[in-house]
């Protein structure tokens, strides 16, 4: 994730006060109470009533240190869009995240278990926030109409840490329960009969906005506060026509008693105070109401008016409805009444001009979400569906399938049924939420679409896309048929070719032709080398089942390097996978240590950078496999069982799901040692589970019952069950499955006496390993099968270099057994040797110090009282990094805020 926010600067600053605004000491007073005191509050009334402003100068009574993150609202929020704005808007509070916020934002909305963990650690982070009280503000909440994030704010409400109040600004009552915090003394309500305005405060309007106004109008002035009852709002207009045109006053005050409080009113003022404005500030101002916030910069590009910052001077001068958010570079933004009397005579008097004014906002725009907005408001589809095509990767890259189908949904329907690039980017949203159903119908729609424009790219990429989601949907004669077209076109763009060749893979891999895949992945590595767009590269991942196919090791090691490289320094899912691809390969290597770190690496990318469910449950696979290799079995079978857990889809996917942990289970649990209970439970998972035609990876779940034979001394049987499944271990190479049944092969007819067959079992194991350097391979049969066959007389007759490998192989087994730190039985998640300093990574104790130089040095500056941006600075990292640190010294330290950091850190000097 990078460091700089997509949001514009101005969506969570609070606006500064008017230099001529009204004090209300005493709505202000209990205003300022209510956000010390109460979990909500409510400030509800119609627009004009000083709704922002009440609750600014409410903020600015607040003691000292009190925690303020503003969020103005927008039509086109949604819950992802809201959980991004409040964690930049309390980013200046140093929240203990421990996962990064941009990650959880991406998971917000788009499943209900990963709103539920943004949630939560949006509450866990607030609730360690130092400060000693805290108010989040949401203006403008009747912009957002959306029922996510409705459910969102009522489970934040109800969740929200004792120290933290939750301040809502809406023109109408939210549909919340709120009778439920009525009833419990929680919610504090200012409605319109609050909001309005006094007598004697409409008087001090009067007199501030026209200095003498209120002699001059006599018995006028009266008449117009009470026909504008105590509406802010309306009665600045008045003044502002006034100023205007002097006879209006009479006619205000005069015709009839009606109060003057509705739109109708404010519309025909507005008009008034608009035709006697200069022509240039009147054209100016209309042409620049298209814009969110005015600074001069982006009003003279809008507008074409050069003069753009004597405008926005006198904009401010005249006090026309304006709010000031940034004194630094003046900005500017329109009250939304008067912007709506401006859009209104837009739209009549320059309707010619709005289009271009819409495309020359989105030129300015730095927010590419409210650019896109821009372009489908100038009903510019082929700009903003490019806009799109150019955001996409980067949501996709970054988990934010949801948003890309979001935004391809607000194009018109005809167009977006005609739009093979739109259909295109909808699918590969789709593909990362698992819906291939709904992927295989957009690609196919994708497809006509490309073929109608006769646009051979496009119909390539719907092709090849379309061919890789049909197999999940068990169509392989249409994949067939779109594979042969395929083949059969002289070009192809390179992400349809890639796309070709890794399908290729998957098929050969499936038919059990295991010996094609090395030449045919390295065709696709050497064709990823030539282009540094991620998302291409994530696309033609390989699954990790290829990990120990022979030949496969130095490929997936190009890949994996790479990766990395192109990742860089940002933080992206992506370094999870690339991580968990690189220790694969150190560890079927026998470079233990070397795996170790990589697998660290993975596991805190993927905790920190909250990745999907399927990088997630990669990583986990790879934590377990090393955990079971460090005998840690608690561990084993605790992860295990969050694994089985962990699928929540379809009962289908649940069961095939299960059958791949089970097989997965099978394994380590024999890797760990004898254990029949434990087999037994696996095998009756795996026959409860069986689909009809097994999936790829994970071994063959015949091997079944040779390993309960053999756990329950059953040797005869155990030889027969391992021998009969001999012949078939080429297409077994799957995550070591084939040397392990070679070694286990050689166990069990040695036990009974059969040396010459176990020799012939055993040697096409040792020779490979000594031809491939795959010492890693022999760990999948545990320290007791090596040592046992190690140890054997009978493998005197072993060439030497076999036996060295034998014994090698023996050896590093049991000094991963010997050397591990004995990890915590409680510990939930997985728990690895700190392949640097031998340290666990676990809740530290006294004497122990599992933190890193670095870490260090951050607890030492935040024991010093810095902040993330000092620290940065200090450190010369970006804050972002500082917050990473920060997560991880927490976590290792079993603490809950930097305070708690900051007093470990004082007492282990």
């Amino acid at each position: 994730m990078d460091d700089a926010p997509r949001l514009p600067a101005t969506k969570i600053q609070p606006p500064r006060l008017r230099s001529r605004r009204i004090p209300r000491p005493a709505l202000e007073a209990e205003l300022a109470a209510a956000l010390l005191e109460r979990r909500l509050v409510l400030v509800a009334a119609p627009a004009g009533f000083g709704k922002t402003a009440a609750l600014t100068g409410a903020l600015e009574r607040l003691p000292a240190g009190t925690a303020v993150a503003w969020v103005s609202l927008d039509e086109d929020d949604d819950t992802p869009r809201l959980f991004e704005a409040l964690a930049a808007a309390l980013e200046p509070f140093d929240l203990p995240w421990r996962t990064a916020p941009q990650a959880l934002a991406a998971q917000v909305g788009d499943a209900a278990e990963g709103t539920r963990r943004a949630l939560a650690e949006l509450v866990n982070a607030l609730a360690g926030a130092e400060a000693v009280h805290g108010v989040v503000v949401l203006d403008d909440l009747h912009r957002v109409q959306s029922p996510p994030l409705q459910a969102f704010l009522e489970s934040l409400i109800e969740r929200l840490p004792a120290r933290w109040t939750l301040a809502l600004a809406s023109r109408v009552e939210p549909p919340l329960a709120l009778a439920r915090w009525r009833v419990a003394d929680e919610l504090a309500e200012f409605g319109e009969a609050a909001m309005r305005f006094s007598d004697d405060e409409s008087a001090a309007l009067i007199a501030a906005e026209q200095p003498g106004a209120l002699d001059a109008l006599g018995d006028a002035a009266a008449g117009l506060v009470a026909r504008t009852r105590g509406w802010p709002a309306g009665l600045r207009l008045c003044l502002a026509a006034l100023r205007q045109r002097p006879a209006l006053a009479a006619t205000l005050a005069a015709h009839g008693r009606a109060p003057l409080v509705d739109r109708q009113l404010f519309d025909y003022l507005a008009a008034e105070v608009l035709d006697d404005m200069p022509i240039g500030l009147h054209d100016f101002l209309l042409r620049c109401s298209v814009l969110p916030a005015l600074t001069a910069a982006r009003c003279a590009q809008v507008s074409g008016d050069a003069r753009a910052a004597q405008w926005l001077e006198e904009i401010e001068r005249r006090g026309l409805f304006v709010s000031t958010l940034d004194d630094a570079q003046r900005t500017l933004v329109l009250h939304d009444l008067f912007r709506d009397a401006l859009e209104d005579r837009l739209r009549r008097r320059l309707a010619d001009e709005l289009p271009a004014l819409l495309q020359r906002a989105a030129a300015s725009e730095p927010d590419p979400v409210r650019r896109i907005g821009f372009l489908l408001r100038a009903a510019d589809w082929p700009a903003a569906e490019a806009a799109l095509a150019v955001l996409a990767p980067e949501l996709l890259l970054t988990g934010q399938g949801g948003e890309l189908q979001r935004l391809a949904g607000q194009f018109p329907d005809p167009w977006r049924a005609t739009s093979a690039r739109l259909l295109r980017l909808q699918a590969l949203a789709r593909v990362q939420r698992w819906d291939w159903d709904g992927a295989a119908v957009d690609l196919r729609a994708a497809l006509r679409a490309a073929r109608a424009r006769a646009d051979a790219d496009e119909t390539a990429l719907a092709q090849a896309y379309l061919a890789n989601v049909l197999p999940e949907l068990g169509r392989h004669d249409e994949e067939a048929t779109l594979l042969a077209d395929l083949r059969g076109q002289p070009r192809l763009p390179t992400e349809a070719h890639l796309l070709l060749l890794l399908g290729d893979c998957s098929r050969r891999f499936l038919a059990g032709d295991l010996a094609a895949l090395p030449g045919l992945y390295s065709e696709v590595v050497d064709r990823l080398e030539q282009v540094d767009v991620l998302q291409t590269w994530w696309e033609n991942a390989p699954p990790m089942s290829w990990s120990t196919l022979r030949g496969m090791r130095p490929v997936l090691e190009r890949y994996s390097t790479g990766l990395l490289r192109r990742v860089g320094e940002r933080e992206l899912p992506l370094r999870a996978l690339a991580h968990s691809q690189l220790a694969y390969v150190h560890l079927w290597a026998g470079r233990v240590e070397q795996a170790l770190g990589e697998v660290r690496r993975a596991e805190a990318d993927a905790r920190w950078l909250a990745v999907a469910a399927d990088v997630q449950a990669n990583v986990s696979v790879l934590c377990l496999l090393v955990e079971a290799m460090l005998g840690h079995a608690e561990i084993v079978r605790l992860g295990l069982d969050g694994l089985l857990r962990g699928e929540q889809g379809s009962p289908e996917r649940r069961r095939v799901w299960t059958y791949q942990v089970a097989i997965f289970g099978l394994r380590l649990t024999d890797l760990l040692g004898p254990d029949p209970d434990g087999l037994r439970h696996w095998s009756a998972l795996l026959s409860a589970n069986a689909p009809e035609r097994p999936p790829e990876g994970g071994g063959s779940p015949s091997l079944a019952p040779a390993r309960l034979a053999a756990a329950e001394g059953r040797w005869e049987d155990a030889a027969q069950g391992f021998a009969a499944a001999l012949p078939n271990a080429p297409r077994l190479d799957q995550m070591g499955q084939a040397v392990e049944l070679q070694l286990r092969c050689a166990q069990a007819l040695a036990r009974c006496g059969r040396v010459v067959e176990a020799t012939a079992a055993l040697r096409p194991a040792l020779q490979r390993i000594a031809a491939e350097g795959e010492l890693g391979h022999a760990l999948m049969a545990g320290p007791a099968v090596l040592q046992e066959l190690a140890e054997a007389d009978w493998i005197a007759a072993l060439p030497d270099a076999e036996r060295a490998v034998l014994s090698e192989a023996s050896g590093l087994a049991r000094r991963l057994r010997q050397e591990a730190v004995p990890s915590p039985a409680s510990s939930p998640t997985p728990t690895l040797v700190d392949a640097a300093a031998s340290a666990p990574v676990a809740p530290a104790s006294a004497g122990t110090d599992p933190l890193s130089e670095r870490e260090r040095e951050v607890l030492a500056r935040i024991a010093a009282g810095d902040s993330n941006k000092v620290i940065a600075r200090v450190l010369d990292i970006s804050p972002h990094t500082v917050k990473r640190h920060v997560a991880n010294i927490l976590d290792k330290l079993a603490l809950g805020s930097r305070g708690q950091a900051a007093a470990w850190w004082r007492a282990h000097p």
